[in-house]
């Protein structure tokens, strides 16, 4: 069983994609949660920090967007929900800080990589989505184009996109390839493998 730097045990894997099911039942958001797990277990690996504990930050920071999408109520109700399920303060404090609006500080490597994944990941499956459902067709030159395109995924705020690579000391070109490598093994899985 991992634990968190403070020796709390973590929930495990079946856990949390458990609460994420039950919690979304859009197929475009559950698959956003996996895109967002395997791009923050690339960052851990980049980083030697612990796969398990980014991943579930990954999987499960948007678990209660379809119940609750109003700013000050999406991460608000689901740390509620988290903690009643014994998740620790790490991953709930690291899910809440993604959120802009609730203006945590982002003081940790975990909140950064996820504020950093989150926006770039869902700009980066849009690209895909466009070329065919196929990632493999998806360049870090496609994507940076996209990045410059402000009526492209109008949704994916640009400010975040850099914002959160420059916390990862990164430029978005670098944070757009390990991204690509997160998702290649996982493509089939989200609906984007070449058919």
């Amino acid at each position: 069983m991992s634990t968190d730097a403070t020796g709390c045990p973590l929930p495990d894997r079946e856990a949390a994609w458990t609460l994420l099911t039950r919690y979304t039942e859009n197929p475009a958001l559950r698959a956003h949660g996996l895109a967002v797990e395997a791009v923050m277990c690339a960052l851990a690996a980049r980083h030697g920090e612990d796969p398990a504990l980014y991943g579930l930050v990954g999987l499960l920071h948007d678990f209660d967007y379809e119940r609750y999408p109003d700013v000050g109520m999406h991460t608000i109700e689901g740390a509620r929900i988290l903690a009643a399920a014994g998740f620790p303060p790490v991953v709930i404090e690291a899910i809440q800080s993604h959120v802009t609006e609730n203006g945590l500080l982002r003081d940790t490597l975990l909140k950064k990589s996820i504020y950093a994944a989150d926006e770039l990941t869902g700009l980066v499956v849009a690209v895909a989505l466009v070329k065919g459902r196929d990632l493999s067709q998806v360049t870090t030159t496609s994507v940076m184009k996209k990045v410059k395109d402000k009526s492209f995924a109008r949704g994916v705020n640009r400010e975040d996109v850099y914002a959160g690579a420059h916390g990862l000391a990164l430029e978005v070109s670098e944070l757009v390839e390990v991204i690509l490598g997160a998702l290649a093994p996982i493509a089939d899985r989200l609906g984007l493998a070449a058919r």
